[in-house]
């Protein structure tokens, strides 16, 4: 089933003049993909859910953001009028597609295995390239990384809704591998409640510009209104804050 979980609307009727000029504001859209934002007991935590309340706020507005599947976010925004989606990969195929507001970092994407001490198990921290290669790796439905191992002759590829599920075949050796985002990655095994020590990191082959992007067709008012919204919380200290918070090891 898919999952769709509405984090924060609306509580009243507007009038219709106002209604029309909230039209065009941005609805943001995800999926759970800590540090950015997850569900802990169904209340939304992350680096980004708190940028949006803080902006939100700058702007004088209630919260607007719903999670769903991962490759229906992006589809959403892509497609649709007046969303929003985070963290998007920058890409060259993706550039034209999406208006890119607010940069949240570079992530390195790594493959992930399962700690093993079985004998003739691909050791995934020492593999070459070309081991790789052989094995199951999943990803997230909807990710760009699929490109870069379809680029590098990845065959065996395996798709998941989500990093939990992606965890859960790892443990139970489903998959071989997973190639994600580290950051991504590492702090699921966090939050999901996996142990570090029962997996190993292996190859890097290369990194991700990370995005708040919406659809083409926002505004620029919309657009500028947000990315002045981040500006006043860069000089106050909050963006500060929150990476500190999400992101201890910077």
């Amino acid at each position: 089933m898919k999952k769709f979980i509405c984090l924060l609307a609306l509580l009243f009727s507007l009038p219709s003049q106002a209604q029309l000029a909230a039209d065009g504001q941005i609805k943001w859209v995800t999926a759970e993909l800590p540090p950015y934002l997850w569900l802990q007991h169904n209340v939304p935590q992350g680096y980004v859910y708190e940028l949006i309340t803080a902006m939100s706020a700058q702007l004088g507005r209630k919260p607007n953001l719903n999670i769903y599947p991962w490759a229906r976010a992006v589809k959403m925004t892509m497609e649709g009028q007046n969303y929003g989606v985070f963290p998007l990969d920058r890409t060259a195929d993706r550039e034209t597609s999406f208006k890119w507001l607010i940069h949240l970092g570079t992530a390195p994407n790594r493959f992930f295995g399962k700690r093993s001490t079985v004998a003739g198990s691909v050791n995934i921290e020492n593999a070459s390239l070309e081991q790789l290669r052989g094995l199951r790796v999943g990803i997230v439905r909807g990710s760009s990384l699929e490109k870069d191992l379809h680029a590098q002759n990845f065959r065996n590829i395996q798709y998941e809704k989500d990093y939990q599920s992606l965890l859960k075949l790892l443990q139970l050796g489903g998959l071989d591998a997973v190639y994600s985002g580290y950051t991504i990655m590492t702090s699921a095994i966090e939050e999901y409640g996996f142990r570090f020590e029962d997996f190993t990191t292996g190859l890097n082959m290369g990194s991700a510009e990370l995005y708040m992007a919406s659809s083409m067709n926002v505004s620029e008012d919309e657009e500028q209104a947000w990315r002045k919204a981040y500006e006043v919380l860069q000089k106050d200290g909050t963006v500060q804050k929150l990476r500190k918070k999400y992101f201890s090891w910077e």
